[in-house]
């Protein structure tokens, strides 16, 4: 079966950016890799002009860059960048997830429940793809019921980014349980609607990354005195 049999309420470049996106994010197109017009249209079976309307929808989503006379090729994201989205996610989702909680109902709960619940089964099957998947779904979840649309708008600005940039955290948590166990203290802080409380859960899940970021920068700052 061809490649280019997805959605149809979506253009076909449309669908192979999303495709595309999806290889990026399982690992089968790797950071700084160069991706050839020719070779893509082959794969997915259409025109070259096709694939350059999906490089330019990942481009303008800062998935990849262009460069003069040398061609496309998936972005890299430096140290900057990864405190950068730290820094916007913690700024936007603090609020958001404050702004939720007059509007939190047990149908909401229960939702955030089976999100939850689906996230333990991933954890137990150690499937990293799968569990960043949900954890995209449970933050947009509260997100969604801030209340505020440019919040929301801002958050839609980041999806590609934010899942992009989760592919790095593998390597910062101890287990696949320890991802889940951060979800489930975020549900029970919901649960009890205490602000504070959900403030530093959030802080917390979001800052954990950039801590042991911190701590790969010294270290490698240090072996580099070393030398």
């Amino acid at each position: 079966m061809n490649e280019n049999n997805f959605i149809l309420q979506k253009s076909l470049s449309e669908q192979i950016a999303d495709q595309l996106k999806r290889r990026i994010w399982n690992k089968q197109i790797m950071f700084g890799e160069r991706l050839l017009e020719t070779e893509l249209a082959e794969s997915f079976d259409v025109s070259r002009s096709t694939i350059r309307g999906a490089l330019k929808t990942l481009e303008i989503e800062e998935l990849v860059v262009s460069k003069a006379r040398k061609g496309t090729y998936v972005a890299n994201f430096t140290d900057q960048d990864l405190d950068e989205i730290i820094e916007l996610r913690a700024l936007i989702e603090t609020q958001a997830f404050k702004r939720a909680i007059p509007r939190l109902d047990q149908q909401h709960i229960q939702s955030l429940t089976t999100i939850t619940e689906q996230m333990r089964v991933k954890a137990d099957e150690q499937n990293w793809n799968e569990l960043f998947d949900l954890d995209m779904k449970f933050h947009r979840y509260v997100v969604d019921l801030c209340d505020n649309s440019r919040i929301i708008k801002i958050y839609d600005s980041l999806q590609v980014q934010i899942r992009t940039f989760l592919m790095h955290l593998d390597q910062y948590y101890s287990s696949h349980q320890s991802f889940y166990d951060e979800h489930k203290e975020l549900l029970d802080a919901l649960v009890s609607k205490d602000v504070q409380n959900i403030n530093a859960r959030v802080k917390n899940h979001i800052e954990y990354v950039e801590e042991k970021l911190l701590g790969v920068k010294q270290r490698n700052s240090l072996k580099t005195e070393e030398v």
